[in-house]
């Protein structure tokens, strides 16, 4: 935290607080804290998240520091995954998974278990027999059962799961770049087709919430899907005939479909659910030149 204090020149300059003056400062405020103090450990191994590995030497390659709420009594640590058979539980090679070591594992829990010196991470279940199961969370691995001639042992409970961040390849970012700049093209390609239908089409613009039927149809027919705000803007810096008597406003399309529920389905069920005449006829007209 800082704090401003008188420099040399007589002006104020940013001043880092020390811990105590910090905690002072949160005290005299009222404000409530807890301090990140706990040390929670993240392993160098990974656990595997598909058949059982060897659980290897427990390397710790860096902590973390959490408040006592959160890392609780039992010691904790964090673990990195690999494999697949946990995905169904959105848990996927690189995620790191905190164990809460020592935990009593329940049914249902997501666990660390040792199976014969080899470390897996599986969902933890007692079934009406009293067999104890370790349950995969991908339909291509088995589940596995603790028969008495396995040495089993359960580690811990993983109480959260934090997730590895995605990194996308060149070509994805480049496909995504790719769609939009078609996309923009597409869009305005589509006003450029509605502005020439307005040239032809100003008798059956009735009103300025006509506007809301043309913006029915380019969203439903012609894939638009920008905001009506967006629409509206563009809308009104499209080039119109002179003799255009009701040029779009800001707010137009919003107040017409918030009054005319029908506008917000699809045009083709504007008709049977209560569409005037004049909207039908226009909604036409602008599909036949836009389509």
């Amino acid at each position: 935290m800082t704090k401003k204090k008188k420099s040399e020149e007589g002006g104020w300059e940013p001043y880092v607080m020390t811990p105590g003056e910090a905690l002072a400062f949160l005290d005299s405020k009222g404000i409530k804290y807890e301090i990140c103090d706990t040390p929670v450990p993240v392993l160098g191994n990974k656990v595997n998240c598909g058949l059982p590995l060897d659980s290897g030497e427990q390397m710790v390659d860096d902590y973390y520091y959490l408040p006592k709420s959160v890392v609780g009594l039992s010691p904790t640590v964090n673990i990195p995954t690999r494999g697949d058979s946990m995905i169904d539980a959105d848990i996927h090679e690189g995620d790191l998974l905190q164990l809460e070591i020592g935990a009593v594992a329940h049914d249902g829990d997501i666990v660390i278990a040792t199976i014969d010196g080899e470390c897996t991470a599986k969902v933890f279940f007692i079934d009406d027999q009293k067999r104890k199961w370790l349950l995969p969370r991908n339909k291509n691995y088995d589940p596995i059962l603790l028969s008495a001639d396995k040495e089993t042992r359960i580690t811990g409970v993983v109480r959260s799961i934090v997730k590895k961040a995605p990194r996308m390849s060149f070509s994805e970012c480049a496909a995504i770049v790719s769609f939009a700049k078609a996309k923009k093209c597409q869009e305005g390609d589509v006003f450029e087709r509605l502005s020439k239908a307005m040239k032809g089409g100003c008798p059956l613009f009735w009103a300025a919430s006509a506007w809301a039927v043309a913006y029915g149809v380019v969203r439903d027919c012609c894939g638009y899907d920008e905001s009506m705000k967006e629409f509206e803007r563009k809308a009104m810096n499209m080039t119109l005939p002179m003799n255009f008597k009701f040029v779009c406003t800001m707010g137009t399309v919003q107040r017409t479909i918030s009054n005319h529920p029908y506008m917000r389905l699809h045009v083709d069920k504007w008709k049977e659910n209560g569409a005037s005449t004049r909207e039908i006829v226009l909604a036409g007209y602008l599909k036949n030149l836009l389509l």
